[in-house]
């Protein structure tokens, strides 16, 4: 059972991240995914829904609705323990933990755990959840999941201030308004490859949706939309088995040649060279 199958049938996948595990740079990810991510050594520029987090030894991660995972630069040492759920178990797990908590994870992605003890528990908790993949435990099963699962956000929000009081992490419109735009391109990117038509969703102009994204993630709206679509395309092209043409119009090209040329510009490649090499 590989990983996606192990994270559809479980709903969670516990694994550990090296360079060498890491071959391709780009993810593509077709359901939004919260992530949490302990480093062990090394360090390394994650990207994820187009913003950089740079982790060091020590350093936790925790994204929510990710979308999209590019990696920037990994050193060769690096290594690191991922806990990957659907957003649906992270929603159900994490029921009765106070919402400011899971804002607090959020707002402050990355943590450092300076604490010995506070390491070694979190990292327990992580064993039980990947043992608990292989070893049923009866009519309590899900609920000792969700357990471990709970006690890994709590040592999470408790890393970040979130135990102690929600309200000083506070969104600004802009962060409103990237989040939003993030969310959109996730619904429409098949169809709509253009800044004007996200930035009339969101009430703004063009050019302030561009501010906002530059600010928020280093890209413009364009580079943005144009990352994700071609994450979607590369993930049609490997696993739909559907045709060239079709993919193209399917994603809103005029032709097979419109996409091709996109797809060349985006990757160096052609589209039909990257299925034989990635079949």
């Amino acid at each position: 059972m590989n990983r996606q199958e192990q994270i559809q049938k479980s709903g969670y996948s516990v694994f550990e991240l090296t360079k060498d595990s890491d071959s391709d740079s780009t993810t593509p990810i077709d359901v939004k995914y919260t992530a949490i991510m302990l480093c062990y050594q090394g360090e390394a520029i994650i990207e994820a829904n187009m913003q950089q987090y740079h982790l060091r030894k020590g350093d936790s991660l925790c994204l929510g609705n990710v979308l999209y995972k590019s990696t920037i630069r990994m050193s060769d040492d690096f290594n690191a323990r991922v806990l990957i759920s659907l957003k649906s178990f992270a929603f159900n797990s994490a029921v009765g933990v106070p919402s400011g908590f899971m804002e607090s994870l959020y707002i402050k992605p990355v943590a450092k755990i300076s604490d010995a003890n506070i390491w070694k528990i979190t990292n327990n908790h992580l064993d039980n959840l990947e043992l608990m993949q292989s070893t049923l435990l009866g009519l309590r099963h899900n609920e000792m999941i969700a357990l471990s699962f709970r006690s890994i956000v709590l040592i999470m929000a408790m890393l970040r201030g979130g135990t102690k009081s929600s309200k000083k992490f506070v969104y600004g419109q802009g962060d409103v308004y990237f989040k939003n735009f993030i969310e959109l391109i996730e619904e429409n990117v098949n169809k709509e490859h253009e800044v004007a038509f996200y930035a009339d969703l969101l009430h703004i102009t063009p050019k302030y949706l561009s501010e906002v994204c530059k600010q928020k993630s280093g890209h413009k709206a364009k580079e943005i939309i144009s990352s994700f679509l071609i994450s979607k395309i590369k993930q049609e092209i490997i696993m739909s088995g559907k045709s060239i043409k079709t993919i193209s119009y399917e994603y809103g090209f005029a032709d097979q040649s419109s996409m091709g040329k996109f797809f060349y510009k985006m990757t160096g490649q052609t589209p039909g060279f990257f299925r034989k090499t990635n079949g």
